[in-house]
């Protein structure tokens, strides 16, 4: 039989191994926290980068847009001008008619400064193409941002659960959002 101070060792031994396994997982439940925490402000940050990019790339599309409207416009200008210089040539004396129908021919040929009618086009064209490139980087970090965005979300869940999965999840989140951000970023993305 035990004598009562046997008796009351052994319950405060257990009641201290308790305790420590408490303290152990407060501790182990504190840094899983704080790990995650640290995982939301990195993700926050690359948040940040890959946003400054991407909204880089729409303005890029939208610069490149107005320009190639500019440039069809301009060239769309010539054109006009040389139908009414060919049309004007028609009736005009037979002078006048020369010149009308020379300068109606020089707006076709390329010039220094690029500013045939078939240069206008060919500029205006790769400024569509471009702007189409960059809007649809754009769109790809975009989607990135949005991932790096849940990956955040699923972070604070898993912190209040407590939850390891939601957490790897989150992670998993966040570098699919960085793959695309990374490729996009590399040309990769077509």
């Amino acid at each position: 039989m035990l004598e009562a101070s046997e008796a009351k060792e052994l319950i405060d031994e257990a009641i201290e191994r308790v305790e420590e396994k408490e303290a152990d997982g407060a501790r182990a439940e504190r840094k899983f926290r704080e790990r995650l925490s640290l995982l939301v402000g990195i993700f926050a940050v690359l948040l940040a980068v890959v946003h400054l990019v991407g909204a880089g790339l729409l303005r890029e599309n939208v610069v490149d847009t107005i320009r190639a409207s500019d440039t069809y416009n301009y060239m769309q200008a010539k054109k006009i001008r040389q139908v009414v210089l060919q049309v004007g040539a028609v009736s005009a004396p037979a002078e006048a008619s020369a010149r009308m129908v020379i300068e109606a021919a020089a707006l076709n040929k390329p010039d220094a400064k690029g500013h045939g009618i078939a240069q206008l086009q060919m500029a205006a064209d790769a400024l569509t193409a471009d702007g189409i490139k960059a809007g649809e980087a754009g769109e790809h970090y975009e989607w990135a941002e949005t991932a790096l965005q849940m990956a955040i979300v699923l972070l604070s869940i898993a912190m209040i659960a407590s939850s390891r999965a939601v957490a790897l999840g989150a992670c998993l989140v966040a570098a699919s959002g960085l793959v695309l951000a990374s490729a996009t970023y590399l040309h990769l993305m077509g």
